[in-house]
């Protein structure tokens, strides 16, 4: 199942795309990031072909 979690990278967002993720769904993760803090780590993701 392919499902898209908007505000992705956010502070619940984030575990749920961890979480369907690791669960094998296909995720896509949607988000324009504009609160995000300048000195986070980067975000890893591992893309997936056919989203």
């Amino acid at each position: 199942m392919k499902i898209a979690i908007l505000g992705g990278d956010g502070f619940c967002g984030w575990p749920a795309a961890l979480h369907q993720s690791a669960a094998g769904q296909e995720v896509l993760v949607v988000d324009n990031i504009a609160r995000r803090d300048t000195d986070a780590e980067p975000v890893p993701y591992r893309a997936s072909a056919g989203i």
